[in-house]
């Protein structure tokens, strides 16, 4: 075969050198180290890649000031001369430069605090600029000196509401589009969200808000974090694979795993889809590699784009998906005890008890003659287990459908079950249809509590639990869609109030 040669041309961005002061004698202050390897860690059969010559070219920037700078030191009437603002502190030119400096200070302290910055804050932070302009230090350095303080302080750091006593009260016009910012984007309100603030309308157009945040790129970081943590995904990405039963389990299909939940969960509210999707679908949300490893049509076209993929192998829902059963399996052998209990916990809220202390762990290589059911019914029959896991078992044989790595078995396996309220089941496909029809309720009011935790930031009361619970048992069936639940959480007392 003759040797392919690709050139491939990629721009490096937030990769700041730092900042090395003009006195900074040490030549290797400033140094970034950046290194590329060719590391063959995919199972499918492609060639390995030869780099001959990397070639940098730089500094490149589109335009100078670059947008950072320019963000910040930006065009206005007030700003002086370019040789005075580079030229050692003057007492005959420092004047000129006041006013600009205010303009500068005020635009980001309001920026970074969320919320228009009182005169008195603005007097100390021209202050310290002005403290620092006198040593000799041009405009430009001097001034980050106070962006230094409003970027250390209280007001930045912390999502603040000023609460006048123990009662709950409105948020204000700020707070309300702080906390609309954090909860959908993790970032601080974008120039519209502070105009509205500004002018009182916030409220008035709260759900057309919600959308635009909802269909931003930026809602992804909400999502990114939001999901691992509802779903527990920690557990996959700490673990230990024996790579020689699951030598497709490698580190590149994982990366793509891990995004699968995610994309997924996106995927639902965007589209407001309804809740019992996210333990039952037609489809996934998949690319290439997600597809591939399923045994999937092959999505090379989609690259890493997560597209849904229709399919009839019962693998839809968050229930299936690789990144939840392998993280709950030790790497070599699947673990129902655990994908019962996390199931419990993560889907219908029912978490189960704590184990009473100094209960042995299942035991691996003990009476191995004996099948996995017949060691859960002897480890349950043990003084002080059987409460707990007559609530957890159950939940968790059905999955015995599917290995340690995540994948479906293709020989046959017992996965019948009688669940807690007697149902049984026979398999992951008829647990998925009992979880979508007969605990709708609990599965809704579980996505509910998770994101009304999240949006609040906080341990949610008793009281609030109760008032979800009854939220979600009073919902129809057009309410229960992913999306208008979160418009509904979002303009509740819940998270209006303060």
């Amino acid at each position: 075969h003759q040797i392919q040669q690709y050139v491939f041309n990629a721009a490096i961005t937030d990769f700041p050198a730092p900042l090395v002061e003009k006195n900074n004698v040490n030549y290797l202050a400033g140094v970034r180290e950046i290194g590329i390897r060719s590391e063959f860690t995919d199972g499918r059969e492609l060639p390995r890649l030869n780099i001959q010559s990397v070639q940098f070219e730089g500094p490149f920037f589109e335009t100078w000031p670059p947008p950072t700078h320019r963000s910040i030191f930006f065009d206005s009437p007030l700003k002086p001369a370019p040789e005075i603002l580079a030229a050692p502190f003057s007492e005959a030119t420092h004047a000129l430069e006041i006013p600009w400096a205010k303009q500068i200070l005020a635009r980001f302290a309001s920026q970074a605090w969320r919320r228009t910055a009182t005169d008195q804050e603005l007097q100390l932070l021209l202050n310290v600029w002005a403290s620092a302009r006198k040593n000799n230090t041009d405009f430009f350095h001097s001034i980050r000196d106070s962006l230094l303080v409003v970027l250390t302080s209280p007001a930045f750091l912390f999502i603040i509401e000023d609460s006048r006593g123990p009662e709950p009260e409105p948020l204000s016009e700020h707070e309300l589009a702080a906390k609309l910012a954090f909860f959908l984007w993790n970032s601080p309100p974008d120039q519209q969200l502070t105009a509205l603030a500004e002018n009182g309308a916030l409220r008035q157009h709260l759900h057309a808000e919600i959308d635009r945040l909802i269909d931003h790129p930026h809602f992804f970081r909400f999502i990114c974090e939001f999901t691992p943590q509802w779903l527990n995904l920690d557990r996959f990405d700490v673990l230990s694979v024996d790579e020689r039963r699951f030598p497709h389990l490698n580190r590149t299909i994982r990366s793509r795993l891990r995004l699968e939940p995610s994309e997924t969960v996106a995927y639902l509210i965007r589209q407001d889809r309804p809740v019992t999707e996210l333990v039952q679908a037609d489809y996934i949300l998949a690319d290439d590699a997600v597809a591939s490893y399923y045994g999937l049509t092959d999505l090379s076209e989609s690259g890493f784009a997560f597209t849904p993929v229709p399919h009839k192998g019962g693998i839809g829902g968050l229930l299936t998906q690789a990144a939840v059963l392998a993280g709950l399996s030790n790497g070599r052998e699947p673990n129902p005890v655990k994908r019962g209990a996390w199931l419990a916990r993560r889907i219908i809220a029912e978490p189960p008890a704590d184990p009473p202390p100094n209960v042995p762990q299942l035991p691996e290589s003990e009476n191995s003659s004996l099948t996995l059911r017949q060691k859960l019914e002897a480890h349950r029959n043990q003084p002080g287990c059987v409460k707990c896991h007559s609530g957890i078992d159950p939940w968790g044989l059905p999955f015995e459908q599917y290995d340690a790595s995540g994948r479906r078995r293709t020989d046959p396996v017992d996965a019948a079950s009688a669940l807690p309220d007697g149902t049984a089941v026979d398999g992951v496909d008829s647990l998925k249809q009992y979880l979508a029809t007969d605990r709708s309720d609990q599965i809704t009011y579980n996505l509910i509590k998770h994101l009304a935790t999240w949006a609040s930031g906080r341990t949610l009361a008793w009281t609030e639990l109760e008032q979800l619970q009854a939220w979600s048992r009073q919902l129809t069936p057009e309410h229960r869609t992913c999306r208008r639940i979160l418009h509904d959480l979002i303009d509740s007392p819940l998270f209006l109030t303060k």
